[in-house]
Protein backbone atom coordinates (compact mmCIF):
# COMPACT_ATOMS: atom_id res chain seq x y z
CA UNK A 1 0.00 0.00 0.00
CA UNK A 2 2.57 2.48 -0.83
CA UNK A 3 1.45 6.28 -1.20
CA UNK A 4 0.65 7.54 -4.93
CA UNK A 5 2.99 10.57 -5.70
CA UNK A 6 0.19 12.75 -4.32
CA UNK A 7 -0.30 11.35 -0.93
CA UNK A 8 3.25 11.92 -1.04
CA UNK A 9 3.24 15.72 -2.08
CA UNK A 10 -0.13 16.46 0.30
CA UNK A 11 2.33 15.10 2.68
CA UNK A 12 5.21 17.14 2.65
CA UNK A 13 3.20 20.29 1.78
CA UNK A 14 1.23 19.59 5.34
CA UNK A 15 2.89 17.20 7.23
CA UNK A 16 0.12 14.38 7.92
CA UNK A 17 -2.13 12.51 5.87
CA UNK A 18 -5.68 10.88 6.33
CA UNK A 19 -5.46 7.58 4.91
CA UNK A 20 -9.16 6.29 4.31
CA UNK A 21 -8.50 2.74 2.41
CA UNK A 22 -8.26 0.60 5.24
CA UNK A 23 -4.96 -0.73 7.25
CA UNK A 24 -6.45 -3.37 9.41
CA UNK A 25 -9.33 -5.58 8.09
CA UNK A 26 -12.29 -6.76 10.27
CA UNK A 27 -10.89 -10.07 11.28
CA UNK A 28 -7.80 -8.51 12.32
CA UNK A 29 -9.36 -5.34 13.92
CA UNK A 30 -11.56 -7.84 16.07
CA UNK A 31 -8.43 -9.64 17.52
CA UNK A 32 -6.44 -6.51 17.82
CA UNK A 33 -9.17 -4.84 20.07
CA UNK A 34 -9.43 -8.13 21.77
CA UNK A 35 -5.55 -8.65 22.49
CA UNK A 36 -5.88 -4.63 23.66
CA UNK A 37 -8.32 -4.76 26.09
CA UNK A 38 -6.96 -7.40 28.05
CA UNK A 39 -3.81 -5.67 28.39
CA UNK A 40 -5.38 -2.68 29.35
CA UNK A 41 -7.56 -4.41 31.96
CA UNK A 42 -4.87 -6.48 33.19
CA UNK A 43 -3.03 -3.06 34.06
CA UNK A 44 -6.04 -1.37 35.35
CA UNK A 45 -5.81 0.90 38.85
CA UNK A 46 -1.70 -0.26 38.69
CA UNK A 47 1.12 2.44 39.36
CA UNK A 48 4.66 2.03 37.91
CA UNK A 49 3.48 -1.36 35.93
CA UNK A 50 3.42 -0.11 32.55
CA UNK A 51 0.18 2.08 32.18
CA UNK A 52 -0.24 5.40 32.67
CA UNK A 53 -2.76 7.80 32.75
CA UNK A 54 -1.60 11.20 30.74
CA UNK A 55 -4.32 12.93 32.56
CA UNK A 56 -3.10 12.96 36.04
CA UNK A 57 -3.39 16.23 37.58
CA UNK A 58 -1.04 16.82 40.40
CA UNK A 59 2.47 17.22 41.90
CA UNK A 60 3.57 14.01 40.23
CA UNK A 61 1.73 10.79 37.82
CA UNK A 62 2.59 8.71 41.22
CA UNK A 63 0.82 11.43 44.10
CA UNK A 64 -1.06 9.66 46.27
CA UNK A 65 -3.37 12.63 46.06
CA UNK A 66 -3.19 13.40 42.32
CA UNK A 67 -6.83 14.16 40.62
CA UNK A 68 -7.21 11.40 38.31
CA UNK A 69 -11.09 11.43 37.43
CA UNK A 70 -9.75 11.95 33.60
CA UNK A 71 -8.23 9.86 32.07
CA UNK A 72 -6.23 9.14 28.91
CA UNK A 73 -4.53 5.91 29.15
CA UNK A 74 -1.10 5.39 27.54
CA UNK A 75 0.41 1.56 27.05
CA UNK A 76 3.70 1.77 25.66
CA UNK A 77 5.64 -0.87 23.79
CA UNK A 78 2.71 -3.27 23.23
CA UNK A 79 4.93 -5.42 21.05
CA UNK A 80 6.48 -6.76 24.07
CA UNK A 81 3.93 -7.62 25.95
CA UNK A 82 1.25 -9.40 23.14
CA UNK A 83 2.70 -11.19 20.62
CA UNK A 84 -0.50 -9.80 18.07
CA UNK A 85 0.98 -6.37 18.29
CA UNK A 86 4.34 -7.81 17.46
CA UNK A 87 3.60 -9.18 14.38
CA UNK A 88 1.80 -5.39 13.52
CA UNK A 89 5.52 -4.25 13.70
CA UNK A 90 5.65 -6.14 10.64
CA UNK A 91 1.87 -5.41 8.90
CA UNK A 92 2.82 -4.68 5.45
CA UNK A 93 0.50 -1.49 4.36
CA UNK A 94 2.04 -0.08 7.29
CA UNK A 95 5.38 -0.22 6.74
CA UNK A 96 4.71 0.72 2.76
CA UNK A 97 3.25 4.29 3.79
CA UNK A 98 6.16 4.42 6.32
CA UNK A 99 8.75 3.74 3.50
CA UNK A 100 7.13 6.22 1.07
CA UNK A 101 8.05 8.81 3.71
CA UNK A 102 11.48 8.26 5.00
CA UNK A 103 12.91 5.96 2.66
CA UNK A 104 13.39 1.85 2.77
CA UNK A 105 15.69 1.43 6.09
CA UNK A 106 13.16 1.32 8.37
CA UNK A 107 13.43 0.57 12.50
CA UNK A 108 10.67 0.97 14.93
CA UNK A 109 10.96 4.15 17.50
CA UNK A 110 8.15 2.82 19.68
CA UNK A 111 4.96 1.83 19.85
CA UNK A 112 1.80 2.75 21.85
CA UNK A 113 -1.92 2.34 23.30
CA UNK A 114 -3.87 5.29 23.85
CA UNK A 115 -7.21 4.91 25.17
CA UNK A 116 -9.40 7.83 25.60
CA UNK A 117 -12.64 6.26 27.79
CA UNK A 118 -16.30 7.11 27.09
CA UNK A 119 -17.54 10.19 29.09
CA UNK A 120 -14.40 10.78 30.82
CA UNK A 121 -11.20 10.62 28.40
CA UNK A 122 -9.06 13.51 28.51
CA UNK A 123 -7.47 15.89 26.75
CA UNK A 124 -3.83 16.02 24.83
CA UNK A 125 -3.04 19.16 24.49
CA UNK A 126 -1.51 20.87 21.94
CA UNK A 127 2.50 19.62 21.12
CA UNK A 128 5.52 18.63 18.48
CA UNK A 129 6.22 14.87 19.34
CA UNK A 130 9.71 15.41 18.56
CA UNK A 131 9.31 17.96 22.13
CA UNK A 132 9.09 14.75 23.51
CA UNK A 133 11.75 12.69 22.23
CA UNK A 134 14.28 15.06 20.60
CA UNK A 135 15.38 12.43 18.14
CA UNK A 136 18.22 13.62 15.40
CA UNK A 137 17.56 14.14 12.87
CA UNK A 138 13.95 15.13 13.20
CA UNK A 139 12.61 12.57 10.34
CA UNK A 140 10.35 10.22 11.98
CA UNK A 141 6.65 9.53 11.44
CA UNK A 142 3.90 8.17 13.05
CA UNK A 143 0.63 5.94 11.85
CA UNK A 144 -2.26 6.52 14.24
CA UNK A 145 -4.58 3.63 13.95
CA UNK A 146 -8.19 3.84 14.52
CA UNK A 147 -9.23 0.74 16.68
CA UNK A 148 -12.80 2.63 16.93
CA UNK A 149 -14.49 5.42 15.13
CA UNK A 150 -12.41 8.48 15.84
CA UNK A 151 -14.26 11.74 15.49
CA UNK A 152 -14.77 14.97 17.10
CA UNK A 153 -17.01 13.86 19.82
CA UNK A 154 -14.86 11.55 21.10
CA UNK A 155 -11.67 12.93 20.40
CA UNK A 156 -10.06 12.25 17.11
CA UNK A 157 -6.74 14.09 16.20
CA UNK A 158 -6.52 17.75 15.49
CA UNK A 159 -3.32 19.31 13.60
CA UNK A 160 -2.71 22.25 12.53
CA UNK A 161 -1.11 22.33 8.74
CA UNK A 162 2.06 22.98 7.35
CA UNK A 163 3.58 23.53 11.37
CA UNK A 164 6.54 20.80 10.37
CA UNK A 165 7.95 22.92 8.94
CA UNK A 166 8.58 25.98 11.20
CA UNK A 167 11.09 24.64 13.53
CA UNK A 168 10.34 22.93 17.01
CA UNK A 169 8.30 25.49 19.06
CA UNK A 170 8.92 26.38 23.07
CA UNK A 171 7.37 24.00 25.11
CA UNK A 172 5.98 23.72 28.39
CA UNK A 173 4.68 21.96 31.07
CA UNK A 174 1.12 21.22 30.40
CA UNK A 175 -1.85 22.73 32.84
CA UNK A 176 -5.55 22.59 33.12
CA UNK A 177 -7.54 24.92 35.35
CA UNK A 178 -7.52 22.37 37.84
CA UNK A 179 -3.53 22.32 37.86
CA UNK A 180 -0.62 20.74 36.35
CA UNK A 181 -0.73 17.63 34.31
CA UNK A 182 3.36 16.05 35.07
CA UNK A 183 3.19 14.10 32.27
CA UNK A 184 2.24 16.42 29.04
CA UNK A 185 4.16 19.17 27.55
CA UNK A 186 2.07 22.01 26.13
CA UNK A 187 2.56 24.74 23.08
CA UNK A 188 0.47 27.63 22.18
CA UNK A 189 -0.74 27.22 19.09
CA UNK A 190 -2.51 29.12 16.55
CA UNK A 191 -5.89 27.05 16.98
CA UNK A 192 -7.71 29.16 14.08
CA UNK A 193 -5.70 27.28 12.06
CA UNK A 194 -6.24 23.38 13.29
CA UNK A 195 -8.25 21.01 11.11
CA UNK A 196 -10.12 18.05 12.50
CA UNK A 197 -8.91 14.48 11.41
CA UNK A 198 -12.07 11.84 11.41
CA UNK A 199 -10.56 8.42 11.13
CA UNK A 200 -12.91 5.42 10.57
CA UNK A 201 -11.97 1.87 12.73
CA UNK A 202 -9.50 0.11 10.43
CA UNK A 203 -8.05 3.23 8.79
CA UNK A 204 -5.58 5.97 10.24
CA UNK A 205 -3.63 8.74 9.79
CA UNK A 206 0.19 9.69 9.54
CA UNK A 207 1.73 12.77 10.32
CA UNK A 208 5.26 14.13 10.74
CA UNK A 209 7.08 14.78 14.44
CA UNK A 210 7.50 18.01 13.81
CA UNK A 211 3.34 18.82 13.19
CA UNK A 212 1.77 20.58 15.72
CA UNK A 213 -1.07 18.32 16.78
CA UNK A 214 -3.83 17.35 19.86
CA UNK A 215 -6.72 15.11 21.15
CA UNK A 216 -9.70 16.86 22.63
CA UNK A 217 -11.49 15.27 25.68
CA UNK A 218 -14.16 12.51 25.05
CA UNK A 219 -17.47 13.39 26.40
CA UNK A 220 -19.20 10.70 24.11
CA UNK A 221 -20.59 7.64 25.13
CA UNK A 222 -18.14 6.05 23.12
CA UNK A 223 -14.89 4.88 23.87
CA UNK A 224 -11.73 5.79 21.78
CA UNK A 225 -8.75 3.12 21.35
CA UNK A 226 -6.19 3.53 18.95
CA UNK A 227 -2.78 2.28 18.15
CA UNK A 228 0.07 4.35 17.58
CA UNK A 229 3.76 3.21 15.54
CA UNK A 230 6.55 5.69 15.98
CA UNK A 231 8.85 4.67 12.97
CA UNK A 232 12.68 6.64 11.95
CA UNK A 233 14.62 6.21 9.63
CA UNK A 234 17.81 3.83 10.29
CA UNK A 235 20.25 6.00 11.93
CA UNK A 236 18.09 8.61 14.04
CA UNK A 237 19.73 9.37 17.10
CA UNK A 238 18.61 10.01 20.14
CA UNK A 239 18.61 12.99 22.43
CA UNK A 240 22.24 12.19 23.75
CA UNK A 241 23.58 11.70 20.16
CA UNK A 242 23.67 8.32 20.38
CA UNK A 243 22.47 6.55 16.66
CA UNK A 244 19.97 3.91 18.32
CA UNK A 245 21.04 0.47 16.67
CA UNK A 246 19.18 -1.21 19.16
CA UNK A 247 16.03 -0.21 18.08
CA UNK A 248 13.81 -3.13 16.35
CA UNK A 249 14.89 -3.39 12.06
CA UNK A 250 11.35 -3.59 10.61
CA UNK A 251 12.39 -2.86 6.89
CA UNK A 252 15.81 -2.87 4.49
CA UNK A 253 19.27 -2.24 6.66
CA UNK A 254 20.79 -0.71 9.43
CA UNK A 255 22.86 2.59 8.69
Amino acid sequence: MKLIPQEIEQFRRVGYLNIEKRLIDDEHLTVLREHYDALFAEKRDTIGEGLRNLAVVGDSESDEDADRDEEMLQIMEMWRLDAEFRKLLYHEPLLDIAESLIGPDIQLFHDQALYKPAHHGGEVYWHQDNAYWQCDPPNLVSIWIALDDADEENGCMNVIPGSYVEGLAAHGRAASEKGKLPALLQVDADVDRAVPVPVKAGCGMVHHCMTLHQTDPNRSSRDRRAMVLHYMPSGTRNRDGEVMKDHPLLRGELV
